[in-house]
């Protein structure tokens, strides 16, 4: 997630998908943007290639990790990964009003490209002090 090659993977790709975000409602018209945004809760949420789902699953690894390593840093870490997990199911739901039409203004739309990036700092916390772990 740190060093994931090229700028759209990675806590990099989650940064630069919330810039995009705000501009989407004013380049591409509300009923095209929510398009865009249906997808990417389609992507996180039922194809499986992210959002909340899997950093709660990645989260309840590092705890069971935290009790076998018997390392209760990998405790807070978890905490950030569950913090995440949260977010990315705000920021499905946010997605989700857009494309249904119910959420139309470009506010709605800065709101969950806020989402994304805070979504993005609290991983890129988290995967440092990761990193950063020697463990026993």
């Amino acid at each position: 997630m740190l060093r994931a090659p090229g700028p759209i993977i990675g806590v990099t790709g989650i940064k630069g998908t919330a810039k995009r975000i705000k501009t989407w409602r004013n380049k591409y018209g509300q009923r095209k943007a929510g398009l865009f945004l249906g997808q990417i809760v389609r992507m996180q949420e039922e194809i499986g290639t992210g959002g909340g789902g899997f950093r709660f699953l990645y989260a309840a690894f590092l705890e069971q990790a935290a009790g076998y390593l018997q390392d209760d840093r990998l405790l807070g870490i978890a905490d950030q990964m569950t913090k995440s997990g949260d977010l990315w199911r705000t920021s499905a739901v946010q997605m989700a009003g857009i494309y249904k039409g119910r959420l139309t203004e470009q506010k709605d739309y800065d709101d969950c490209a806020n989402i994304l990036r805070e979504i993005s700092e609290v991983e890129n916390a988290a995967f440092q002090q990761l990193a950063k772990l020697k463990l026993k």
